[in-house]
């Protein structure tokens, strides 16, 4: 055993330039959040390149945010999915005595990086990262997880177009008979603008918290605010308890929302956990639909569309997919399995690539079992143009300018009459 001095946990320590426990050979620093701080690394033998976490400096002596980085491991490390973050391996370093966590390094930048340089979001954009994070979050309940703190900065947009859930740092697993204190007594454990009611007031939690979360991240993207943010926490916190929301469709008037997508927020943010969709499974199919559905709406006859069609496995099918036609521009045809892959029947398969619109469109009726040469239901009639947002204005903003604008109208009509007379 060496007779080096360690370094006592409350110094700090940075890891660059080190190896952490002898497989991981850090590169430098990717950030840091509340408790940790995010290295890259080279894993040693492998030929592929790491995201190792550890405790900040600052708080490595504290034993809460202890339990809670390995609350984090522990919880990741339970879930398989592609909407959720990959965790390697976790352990202590010989050398500094320090916990770490291996995952895999992500490319791309996080929900609310994307929300705070763009605000709203693309409709079609807007229901796929929802139905992906849906996803997540119905490998993590199966899995007997909660995550608890589903916000913007806990989602990360890759940059091949995937979605992933992170941070599992604050998680609840449901198998586990007392829930280990994670924070002071009489403090409450989550963001305020991103917690559920039932959460706010230290009811009993379950899978429809998380949904209420989604439902929370799907109003901020397609609104472009979240729908409490007082600026004062406890006020936030009662207007969860206590205020509905406006529905989106009134939010933002300005953009056309599908009347499905309305009432499915809606149910997401009920006030009673009872009332909201029972399975994010559930969700996550509703939101493909309604991006089927869009992107139907946006393309014309004899084009390609490209979507994501999310179907049972081919074995399970009695409906064959559309032809896709050879083209140069068309994409290779792509499937991944979701699921355990120690299962001999996949949960779905996941079909990504160009399909014509006519194709779709007589798929989707044989779903539904009506005859593939159908003639398709006639349109709806086409709503009202929505109203447009203007660049930079909020819907508070362009009220006070017509009130202004309509004030100075009153007193210019009464200055030419005066003169008039």
């Amino acid at each position: 055993m060496s007779d080096k001095k360690k370094p006592p946990l409350s110094e700090p320590v940075s890891l660059s330039g080190r190896t952490v426990a002898g497989r991981y050979r850090v590169v430098g620093v990717v950030g840091q959040g509340g408790i940790g701080k995010v290295y890259e690394a080279e894993q040693i033998g492998l030929d592929r390149t790491v995201a190792v976490k550890v405790i900040r400096p600052e708080r490595r002596g504290d034993e809460v945010t202890t339990r809670r980085f390995l609350r984090e491991a522990r919880a990741a490390g339970r879930i398989a999915s592609p909407h959720v973050v990959t965790l390697f391996d976790c352990g202590t370093d010989e050398g500094s005595g320090e916990l770490y966590i291996a995952m895999e390094l992500l490319s791309g930048q996080s929900l609310s990086r994307r929300l705070a340089d763009d605000e709203a979001l693309p409709m079609s954009l807007a229901l796929r990262i929802g139905a992906m994070i849906a996803r997540g979050l119905r490998a993590a309940h199966e899995a007997g997880v909660l995550h608890r703190d589903l916000k913007p900065a806990n989602v990360f947009l890759c940059d091949d177009g995937n979605v992933k859930v992170l941070d599992f740092g604050i998680a609840k697993l449901l198998d586990e008979s007392v829930d280990e204190p994670l924070t002071q007594v009489n403090r409450i454990l989550g963001t305020p603008v991103y917690m559920s009611p039932e959460a706010a007031t230290r009811r009993p939690l379950g899978p429809t918290t998380d949904l209420y979360g989604l439902g929370l991240l799907l109003y901020e993207m397609i609104v472009g605010t979240p729908p409490f943010k007082t600026g004062d926490a406890i006020k936030t916190l009662e207007a969860h308890v206590k205020t509905v929301p406006p529905r989106v469709s009134a939010a933002a008037p300005w953009r056309a929302i599908p009347p499905a997508l309305d009432e499915l927020v809606a149910r997401l943010l009920e006030k009673q956990p009872q009332a909201r969709p029972r399975d994010a499974g559930e969700v996550a199919a509703a939101l493909d639909r309604m991006a089927m559905e869009l992107a139907l709406a946006e393309s014309r006859a004899g084009e390609l569309t490209e979507v994501e069609l999310r179907l049972p496995p081919a074995a399970a099918r009695a409906t064959e997919l559309p032809a896709t036609p050879v083209s140069e521009d068309a994409l290779d045809a792509t499937a991944v399995w979701v699921g355990d892959p120690s299962l001999a029947r996949p949960r779905e398969e996941i079909i990504g690539r160009p399909f014509p619109k006519e194709a779709l469109e007589a798929y989707r009726r044989r779903l539904e079992g009506q005859p593939a040469d159908a003639p398709p239901p006639p349109p709806e009639p086409a709503p009202p143009p929505p109203l447009r947002r203007l660049a930079g204005l909020t819907q508070r903003q362009i009220a006070i300018a017509a009130v202004g604008l309509g004030v100075v109208t009153f007193v210019t009509m009464l200055v030419i009459r005066w003169l008039l007379l």
